[in-house]
C-alpha cells in the first residue's frame, strides 16, 4: 500500500515519455521565484502583433504562456527563443511531474510558444520528436472522454415528439413552432446541431409546396419530406409558415405577438396551411433563434447543445425513451 505524499508510480510520470538522456535533468530543474522580476520576455512584441486578430481570451493566454516561459528559463538558465526543443519537453515534463499540470494546460503551452516562434521568424521547436512523443504521451495517459453513443429516432418515435408541440395557446406556441422546425429541418437535412442551428431565415424558401434550402457555395435543393405529412404538425412546409408568422410579428414587438396569438375567437390550425412564404424581412437573420420566458424572441441563435435537450424535453412528454436520444438521432437514416 502506497503512503500519502508518496510519489507516483514510475508509469504514470511524465519523464518516461522523454528522451532517456533527459530524465535525469528533471531532477535538477527549478521552479520560477514568486517574484518574477520585471523583465520583458524576449519576441513579446513580434507575438502581440502577431495575436491581434486571435479571440481576446487567446491572446490573453498566450502571452501569459509565453511569459511563464522566459521565466522558467531564466530559473533554469536556458534560452527562451529560439528555444531548444529538448528544454521545452523538460519544461512540459517538469510541469505536469512536479505542479500536476493537465494534459489542456501543456498543450496550450506547446501551442503558445510554436506561435511565439513562428511571430518572431524562428522554428517551431513543438514540432521535433523530443516534444512530440511526450504531448502523445500526455494524451494517452490523461482522462478519455467518454463516447456518446446516439440512436436513431424512429418515424413512429419522432411522430410522437412532435405531437407534443401542437399546443397552440400563448406563450407556448412560440416555443412549440420552433422546436417543431428544428426537429422536422433536422430530419429533412440530415444535419447535425451545428449545422441545422445556423441556418438563416433566408436560406429556406417554398417552391410548389416543397420546402427548398439555399445552403451556402452549393445551389438550392429541394428538401424531402422528413415524416408521411399527415397534417401541419409533420409538414416541413407547414412548419416553416408557422414558424415565419411568429418571426414576420417579432418584427413589431412581444406585445403584437402576444395580441394575435391571444385574439378572442382564434382557431389552432387544422390539416395543411396555405404553403405561401414571402420573403423575409431579414434574411440574414437567425432562423432558429432563443425564446426567453414568456414568449419574447430574441436575435440570437439557439446553442447547439439546445437541439439534444429540445429532443429530450419533449421525447420525455410523448413517452419515448431517452436513452440515446442526441441531437444526431435526429439524422435521416441510421
Amino acid at each position: 500500500m502506497s503512503s500519502v505524499g508518496q510519489a507516483p508510480p514510475h508509469r504514470d510520470q511524465a519523464r518516461t515519455a522523454l528522451p532517456s538522456g533527459l530524465r535525469p535533468l528533471l531532477d535538477t530543474l527549478h521552479t520560477p521565484p514568486a517574484d518574477p522580476g520585471s523583465d520583458t520576455p524576449p519576441g513579446l512584441e513580434h507575438l502581440r502583433r502577431h495575436l491581434a486578430d486571435y479571440a481576446p481570451a487567446t491572446r490573453r493566454a498566450y502571452l501569459t504562456d509565453w511569459t511563464l516561459w522566459a521565466r522558467w528559463c531564466r530559473a533554469n538558465h536556458r534560452t527562451p527563443l529560439p528555444a531548444d526543443p529538448a528544454d521545452v519537453a523538460l519544461y512540459l515534463a517538469h510541469a505536469h511531474d512536479t505542479h500536476h499540470k493537465g494534459q489542456a494546460t501543456l498543450q496550450r503551452w506547446a501551442s503558445a510558444l510554436a506561435t511565439a516562434h513562428t511571430a518572431n521568424g524562428h522554428p517551431d521547436p513543438t514540432s521535433k520528436p523530443a516534444v512530440l512523443d511526450l504531448l502523445r504521451w500526455l494524451r494517452r495517459s490523461g482522462p478519455q472522454p467518454q463516447r456518446r453513443t446516439s440512436r436513431w429516432l424512429t418515424d413512429t418515435e419522432l411522430t410522437r415528439v412532435l405531437a407534443t408541440t401542437r399546443q397552440e395557446r400563448w406563450p407556448e406556441l412560440v416555443i412549440n413552432r420552433r422546436n417543431r422546425l428544428a426537429l422536422l429541418l433536422a430530419r429533412a437535412t440530415g444535419h447535425g446541431p451545428e449545422e441545422t442551428l445556423a441556418l438563416r431565415t433566408g436560406q429556406l424558401a417554398i417552391a410548389e409546396g416543397t420546402a427548398v434550402l439555399a445552403a451556402a457555395d452549393e445551389p438550392p435543393r429541394a428538401l424531402a419530406a422528413p415524416l408521411p405529412e399527415a397534417d401541419w404538425t409533420t409538414c416541413l412546409p407547414c412548419s416553416l409558415v408557422l414558424w415565419r408568422q411568429v418571426l414576420d410579428l417579432a418584427q413589431d414587438g412581444k406585445e403584437t405577438l402576444r395580441r394575435t396569438f391571444t385574439e378572442t375567437g382564434r382557431t389552432p390550425p387544422r390539416g395543411h396551411l396555405d404553403h405561401a412564404l414571402a420573403a423575409p424581412a431579414d434574411p440574414h437573420a437567425w432562423l432558429l433563434r432563443r425564446v426567453r420566458r414568456g414568449g419574447s424572441l430574441t436575435s440570437e441563435r439557439m446553442a447547439p447543445k439546445a437541439l439534444r435537450e429540445v429532443l429530450r424535453a419533449h421525447a420525455e412528454r410523448a413517452g419515448v425513451v431517452t436513452a440515446g436520444l442526441t441531437a444526431f438521432a435526429l439524422r435521416s437514416r441510421p
